[in-house]
Formats: structure tokens, sequence, C-alpha cells
């Protein structure tokens, strides 16, 4: 009988290779979908929401996110808005296993705040802003890179 209890929202490497395969569509949802898995990592405190979708050896941004959030889980902290929204996601044509996506992201105003619900640090919007992903298809995409241009 199936269980009726909550499912993990962090998907396994196979459901990752299926659901955004080695394609230039396969290549933007996958940054659409670390975008929303960043978000949520935020709201959540939750780096495992991050980790197997991104190269923290490689990506120093990548590293942020995932040292942030796991700080943030031991200081029993979470971000309260939302963390970035994606306006628009164009991948380059694909090279081999490794595709470019440029995107354009609003971020908009929120907080961080603590396990009583005060403010621990204001965030004001920002954006439009331009963010380059470097992805790589390994057993599924990987962030190997992620730049905000100036």
């Amino acid at each position: 009988m199936p269980s009726s209890g909550p499912r993990s929202s962090t998907p396994t490497v196979a459901d990752l290779a299926v659901r955004f395969p080695k394609t230039k569509q396969g290549a933007e949802d996958f940054v659409r979908f670390v975008m929303a898995q960043v978000s949520k990592a935020y709201a959540t405190a939750d780096p495992t929401l991050i980790q197997p979708l991104v190269d923290v050896a490689t990506c120093p941004d990548c590293a942020r996110w995932v040292s942030a959030t796991t700080n943030m889980k031991k200081m029993r902290e979470h971000f309260e808005g939302v963390f970035v929204e994606p306006q628009s996601v164009h991948a380059l044509t694909l090279k081999g296993d490794a595709a470019g996506v440029i995107t354009q992201v609003l971020v908009p105003a929120g907080k961080i705040v603590d396990s009583r619900g005060r403010v621990v640090d204001p965030r004001s919007a920002s954006g439009p802003l331009r963010s380059d992903f470097f992805l790589q298809f390994r057993d599924h995409w990987v962030v190997t890179n992620a730049e905000i241009v100036r």
C-alpha cells in the first residue's frame, strides 16, 4: 500500500535526468527549477534542496547559497519573501555536455527572520539583473558556475 506521508521535495538523480533532459529546453527548465529550489531553500533554511543541483567546488555563488542556508538552519532563521524571480531564461546552443543559460531576474525585497519572527537582515529590492548560469550534464544537469553580469 502506498505511503500517504509527505514526499521529499528533493528529487533523485534519476528524476533530474528525466525531468531535465540534455537539450536547450531541459537546460532552461533546470535553471528555472534551480532558482525555485534556491528560493525554497532560503524560505525553509534547507540546504539539501540545493546541494544535488550545484557544484560548490566550481561555483562560488552556489557555495554561498549552501553555506548561507546551512547557517540559517543552525541559527533557526529563514527568509521571508520571494528570494529570486526569473523574468527570462534563455539557453545558448549546447556544446557537448555544457550549456550556458542567460537569465534576467528580479530580486524582490524580503528579510531574514529568527525563530521569533524578528528581522535579522532586511533586503531591498533590486533588478532587473542579468545572471548567467554555466551547466554541465553529468548524471543530470549541474550548475558549475553562476554569476551576476554587471
